[in-house]
């Protein structure tokens, strides 16, 4: 059981004259496994074991609607927020269907630049963000737009 974290988490339940233990293991992929044993209430020299239980955390994306790329610390670059995502694409497009920015990185964000020149207009972007969940699920493709706002855009 190497890089496993074992949580013991004892339940007080008489069932049927059971009593009844659940431990949750965590692996190094961060999923939880957990496997229920029962005892008699009067001998825990008899003992029944269950099978063991998966239990995945769920995948979620967090995707802004605007970003402000004025050079004052504050939503300047454009990005999604996720958790438990193993496998991830974010491609944006300006109104001509013309590739701005893409990448295969969640810590990648775009800072509101295409070709290298600063945006100096506010204007809509359209985004496709694929991403596959720790449980080896494809989340549905998000699809989308997120506003630039220019207004007072420096030279970042």
């Amino acid at each position: 059981m190497n890089a496993l974290k074992l949580y013991s988490l004892w339940m007080t339940i008489s069932l049927f004259g059971l009593l009844q233990s659940a431990n949750a293991q965590t692996g190094p992929d961060g999923k939880k496994r957990y496997r229920v044993t029962g005892f008699k209430a009067a001998n825990t020299g008899i003992s029944s074991l269950s099978n063991t239980a998966e239990a995945l955390p769920k995948a979620t994306l967090y995707i802004p609607s605007a970003f402000t790329p004025n050079g004052d610390g504050i939503n300047d670059r454009f990005g999604v927020k996720a958790q438990n995502i193993t496998d991830f694409n974010l491609r944006i497009f300006n109104r001509w269907g013309e590739l701005v920015f893409e990448s295969d990185k969640i810590s990648d964000l775009w800072d509101g630049k295409y070709q290298g020149e600063a945006i100096t207009s506010t204007d809509v972007f359209v985004y496709t963000v694929k991403a596959i969940g720790i449980n080896g699920t494809p989340l549905p493709e998000e699809n989308g737009t997120v506003t630039l706002v220019a207004d007072g855009v420096g030279d970042n």
